[in-house]
């Protein structure tokens, strides 16, 4: 019976550290799965920010408040 139980408790202990790891690494995919694309989304935002204040101060224009030029005019030809 001695001999039983010592392979029956490393048994249970394997169990017991495999389920513990499966729980650990089922939380840890999910918030993977959403930390690194906001986290990704924050950088790409902070860098656009940056480059504008960039722009801004090196040029003294505000990329947002510019006037959009409108299209030139299509002249048609009353020969044709």
């Amino acid at each position: 019976m001695k001999n039983f139980l010592n392979y029956i408790i490393p048994f249970h202990v394997l169990i017991l550290v495999f389920r513990f790891f499966n729980f650990i690494m089922y939380f840890a995919i999910r918030f993977w799965y959403v930390s690194i694309p906001l986290v990704l989304y924050l950088l790409y935002e902070f860098r656009k920010s940056r480059k504008q204040k960039k722009f801004k101060q090196d040029t003294g224009l505000d990329p947002e408040k510019e006037v959009k030029l409108k299209d030139d005019p299509i002249i048609e030809d009353e020969d044709k």
